[in-house]
């Protein structure tokens, strides 16, 4: 009824007034049922608040507005039009409350399940059909996940798990099958339990961003090396049997220029500390944070730990304690790798800017 009443032609942009309504609703919802109401008009009167009626003979019948009052039959149409448009948002807006209120009054048969969600928080217009997930509980920390261009360049993306109704949960597969790793459906909650299991819910970051500092935080004060740590070592020192060993002054500052190209790999000491740790002091590590560095580290809790590279930046280093500072890429709060999981450090001769490598890569260990 629209495009006829109101376009100016048949070459007129197409216009999906009921896509429009369901996100401008579903986006605000969260907010309450008038918040959502006030959002689904809003988008149709930026559309079609100041729309002038072309065709009246399109307008459906009978009329609904009075035509007394009116100083032109134009300007009754107008009025009629947007009586009939407003009248319409009202009548989506009670199909979609219908719809919400049925599948919610089935949440306790359904259950809820666990949901990995990435891009959040979901603020962008391409998630409005997600942003009522918004609503649900969050369980764990927020992790990396890399970065996202904005108006001015980029900004930190993140991942979050989420207990959903289960309906919530096949919707948000259904809407986003087309994006893979979006959403991830996990395990269900069990049935009357307040909270899902810990195991459950980290084993979903993981698989958005693989080390998570809990981890390590487990491993106790004066945690070691693992065999799968020391024999990685091993073979990164082999790797660079080629270049010459370290030292201050002049050194140090090629040492540097080497290492943020990747033409030199740094390994811890496993009797840490030592050498090593004697020449990443020597660095002028304050500069490192100016580049994208790769850092090979065991992840996940001990003993089912793997290698993952982790990207971003280093942000300090503290030789007595051997942690390492460490931003992921997308501009992330740094955090402390410890020692005793780091295998090795080094930059990427290929890729070396924003948005050229990934958030993490798991590592060979062949």
């Amino acid at each position: 009824m629209a495009a006829a009443v109101v376009e100016r032609s048949r070459w007129a942009e197409p216009f999906d007034a009921w896509r429009a309504v369901r996100r401008a609703w579903s986006g605000a919802r969260d907010q309450g049922e008038a918040a959502a109401r006030e959002a689904a008009l809003g988008v149709l009167e930026a559309r079609w608040g100041g729309a002038r009626v072309r065709d009246v003979t399109a307008l459906p019948e009978p009329a609904v507005v009075p035509a007394g009052g009116f100083s032109s039959p134009a300007q009754w149409a107008d009025a009629e039009f947007r009586h009939r448009w407003q009248e319409w948002v009202a009548g989506c807006c009670d199909q979609l409350e219908e719809a919400l209120d049925a599948a919610a009054g089935g949440e306790s048969a359904a259950g809820r399940q666990l949901l990995l969600v990435t891009g959040w928080p979901l603020v962008r217009q391409q998630d409005a059909d997600l942003a009522y997930l918004a609503q649900y509980e969050q369980h764990g920390p927020c992790v990396p996940f890399g970065g996202r261009r904005n108006g001015y360049g980029w900004e930190p993306d993140h991942a979050v798990v989420l207990a959903v109704p289960s309906f919530a949960a096949r919707h948000a597969a259904e809407h986003t099958r087309e994006q893979r790793g979006r959403v991830v459906v996990g395990p269900d909650v069990a049935p009357g339990a307040t909270s899902p299991g810990e195991q459950e819910v980290l084993a979903l970051l993981r698989g958005a961003y693989p080390y998570l500092p809990a981890d390590a935080e487990r491993d106790g004060a004066g945690a070691l090396p693992t065999v799968l740590v020391t024999k990685a070592r091993a073979a990164r020192r082999d790797a660079r049997r080629s270049v010459r060993s370290g030292g201050g002054g002049l050194e140090s500052i090629e040492r540097y220029n080497d290492l943020v190209v990747g033409a030199y790999i740094w390994v811890p000491d496993d009797d840490h500390p030592g050498a090593a740790a004697a020449e990443l002091a020597n660095l002028p590590v304050h500069w490192l944070r100016e580049w994208t560095l790769w850092v090979d580290v065991e992840c996940g809790r001990r003993p089912d730990t793997v290698l993952h590279r982790l990207y971003g930046t280093v942000t300090f280093f503290e030789p007595d304690t051997g942690r390492v500072g460490f931003s992921p890429t997308g501009g992330h709060p740094d955090f402390a790798l410890p020692v005793h999981r780091i295998v090795a450090l080094s930059g990427d001769r290929q890729r070396r800017g924003h948005g050229q490598v990934p958030a993490h890569e798991l590592v060979d260990e062949r």
